[in-house]
């Protein structure tokens, strides 16, 4: 029980640590390279504001979006047969029957045990 206490108060102590220099090295670079990425940012992301539609253009494409999407939920859809169990001749092939009747025989010896009374 010791060991494994001191297994996991060690195993912190060297992950805190790693985190820690990592913490230092990146205020390292943060201050050996000062702000070479915001120079970069600031015009960009100034004309991608000024280039974005305004909020009722969103607005109005987010509704007719909505409106689509409520449509497709209301369509009935037909069942379709699946052809994954089907043989090369259309008909059920021998090996999803098989699967098919396994189950159904491990659905009754439960449902056997699980029926009993217990007295």
């Amino acid at each position: 029980m010791k060991e494994g206490a001191l297994l996991i108060v060690v195993g912190m102590a060297v992950v805190f640590a790693a985190l820690f220099i990592l913490m230092v090295a990146i205020m390292i670079m943060n201050r050996l390279f000062p702000d070479k990425g915001k120079k970069t940012e600031g015009p960009a992301l100034a004309e991608a504001i000024m280039s974005e539609q305004s909020d009722r253009e969103r607005v109005a494409v987010l509704a007719v979006a909505l409106a689509k999407a409520m449509e497709r939920e209301t369509e009935v859809i037909p069942e379709q047969r699946t052809t994954s169990a089907l043989g090369p001749s259309g008909e059920p092939s021998r090996w999803a029957a098989s699967g098919r009747e396994q189950a159904m025989r491990s659905r009754g010896k439960a449902g056997r045990q699980w029926g009993r009374r217990s007295d």
